[in-house]
């Protein structure tokens, strides 16, 4: 059993895929500039958060699993980060020639 990602990608533990987007905060000293709090790169596919609004990657630098939000977008009231889901792609198997 694995993951629904969108109507047509599955995810399968074990599956790799490339991480992108997800959290940043809004600067208050350079208004308009945004810095990122999230994932990048490529991993593998580990688990999914109970609750649903997150996935569990093993990324390739570092070997250690990460947590990856995908839930809907909010401001957090204690921090004002805003919580935007990461952008995941599933990368297809290179076919053997």
């Amino acid at each position: 059993m694995g993951f629904r990602l969108s109507e047509k990608v599955t995810l399968e533990i074990g599956d790799k895929i490339r991480v992108s987007g997800g959290p940043y905060y809004p600067s208050k000293d350079y208004p308009g500039t945004k810095i990122g709090m999230g994932e990048r790169g490529v991993g593998v596919f580990t688990g999914v958060d109970p609750q649903g609004k997150g996935i569990y990657v093993q990324f390739e630098r570092g070997g250690v699993s990460r947590y990856v939000y995908i839930g809907p977008e909010y401001i957090s009231e204690m921090t004002g980060t805003v919580l935007r889901p990461h952008k995941i792609t599933k990368l297809r198997k290179k076919k053997k020639k």
